[in-house]
């Protein structure tokens, strides 16, 4: 028994070796491009290997930290000096990548802190022609990028950072366009191309009315904000060609004013409730080409005044209304609860009184797609409602109208 069990322990090394020795066959600029999806600590491990691979990891050119993988912080910091110390000094760093998940505040913005400005700062100095892009994946509020924008916009070796993104951090006393915290904004980010933001909060800016967010970003071109906690928004871009935003952790009002937007995903926007003089959406989007819009609509209660409703309509009007432009254009209904929408709670055939007395404001429309979800039969969609979307663009025989349901 036992010698089958060492004969199994020797025919499975065999096979590390084999395929060891396989990839080692490979060119360096492969392996460093394996090397750059694992985290740091796994690539220096990969020096034991053989002589082949001794080296390797000190010219990867991705540096991926994740503090939680060390027993301690001081471990941590002996790991990250250790690399920084011996890593080859001639090849650039392009990407910078950490997961602080699992530290408390305190530790975020003590020890850990610290240790990521020294990590930025060197691969900002270490970079060539600039450090490309800058990953920060955080733990709910636990994580402030206040703690680490005074490290990140130190100096001039930010000022190449072309992509950021992150992931559930709290931005609390980060206003991009107030001078009072200028030290600690994307304000020096000035080649920044594209932005994500998932699952952040920005709840601070709730008392201070609507703040831009990217209004000093002059070149940023792509945009995410995907799960995140905000009251009042403004996005100005004047380069910005895609804007994707997804089910945002509160009913807030925005405005999106962007001349060059080519493409638009607005998903799990809140319009059939919460709609009063508080709450507004505007559009402006003049060179759009494409709109895939996911809309959550309830059921009207029966305390709902014919005045409330007539706001909620309206307001669902005006949202069109900015879409006007658009070449393509996708609309997905879904209902919240379990019941089926009654034919005239539909939200198409809501606003058919309104739509039949309106000229159609589509001119550049060809493609029209309208979607529902968790239904058991297809929308019905009025005359009076196509015509408004359709009967606008003079390309009329370049058309093309689906209706569907979307599975469960």
């Amino acid at each position: 028994m036992a010698g089958n069990s060492r004969t199994g322990k020797r025919h499975k090394t065999s096979h590390v070796v084999e395929d060891v020795a396989s990839l080692s066959d490979f060119p360096d600029e492969i392996l460093h491009h394996v090397l750059s999806f694992v985290d740091t600590k796994s690539a220096v491990r990969t020096g034991l290997l053989s002589k082949r691979w001794t080296c390797l990891w000190k010219d990867v050119p991705v540096l991926n930290f994740v503090p939680k993988s060390f027993l301690t912080l001081a471990s941590f910091r002996k790991h990250v000096y250790r690399l920084l110390s011996f890593r080859s000094h001639r090849t650039p760093v392009r990407d910078v990548n950490f997961d602080v998940c699992g530290y408390t505040r305190n530790e975020a913005g003590g020890h850990i802190r610290k240790t990521i400005g020294q990590i930025i700062k060197y691969a900002s100095s270490h970079s060539g022609g600039g450090l490309d892009h800058l990953s920060i994946t955080g733990d709910s509020k636990n994580v402030c990028f206040s703690y680490f924008a005074n490290d990140i916009t130190t100096g001039s070796h930010h000022a190449s950072l072309k992509s950021m993104k992150l992931e559930e951090c709290f931005l609390w006393c980060v206003q991009f366009d107030d001078p009072v915290y200028k030290s600690c904004t994307t304000l020096g980010f000035k080649l920044l191309t594209t932005l994500e933001l998932r699952k952040c909060n920005l709840s601070y800016f709730c008392h201070m009315g609507p703040f831009d967010l990217i209004g000093d970003l002059p070149y940023l071109k792509h945009l995410k904000l995907l799960h995140c906690y905000v009251e009042w928004l403004i996005i100005s871009g004047p380069q910005l060609l895609d804007l994707e935003i997804e089910f945002l952790e509160n009913n807030c009002s925005y405005e999106v004013i962007a001349p060059n937007l080519k493409s638009l995903r607005l998903w799990g926007e809140h319009m059939g409730e919460g709609i009063d003089e508080h709450i507004s959406k505007e559009l402006s989007l003049p060179a759009l080409d494409d709109a895939n819009i996911c809309l959550k609509w309830h059921k009207p209660h029966c305390w709902e005044s014919d005045t409330y409703l007539e706001e909620q309509n309206r307001a669902f009007m005006n949202y069109l209304g900015g879409l006007h432009n658009v070449e393509s254009l996708n609309l997905c209904f879904d209902k919240e609860g379990d019941e089926d929408w009654e034919e005239h709670h539909f939200p198409l055939n809501r606003i058919k009184s309104i739509v039949e007395h309106q000229d159609p404001p589509f001119t550049r429309l060809k493609t029209l797609r309208i979607q529902c979800a968790h239904q058991q039969r297809p929308p019905n969609v009025p005359y009076q409602v196509l015509r408004y979307f359709l009967e606008g663009s003079p390309s009329a025989e370049d058309k093309f109208v689906k209706l569907e349901m979307l599975a469960d």
